[in-house]
């Protein structure tokens, strides 16, 4: 695993878990999805319910990977934005 890697690991599952659940806007959005998805529960047979659980798990891989893969680009950017402002030196 490199440095790059070993850093967004950390920050992602830490410091940016304590900013989503600090965020006002991302407790409603959460509560929202709380509510859709009891409101989904109770309207479709039981034998949906797995399928169903399938899905959000699916979802929420992938959002955690867009996460994660944005939150990566995001320091390489920042990276090279120092080094071409000469902040930061190559090599």
């Amino acid at each position: 695993m490199s440095i790059l890697e070993e850093i967004a690991d950390c920050v992602i599952s830490g410091r940016l878990q304590e900013i989503f659940l600090s965020d006002p806007e991302y407790q409603d959005l959460s509560r929202k999805q709380e509510q859709a998805s009891e409101e989904c529960y109770s309207s479709v047979p039981e034998e949906y319910h797995e399928k169903i659980e399938e899905l959000t798990d699916c979802q929420n891989e992938c959002s955690g990977r867009l996460i994660e893969m944005a939150y990566r680009q995001g320091m390489i950017d920042s990276a090279n934005l120092l080094r071409e402002l000469k902040v930061l030196k190559t090599g």
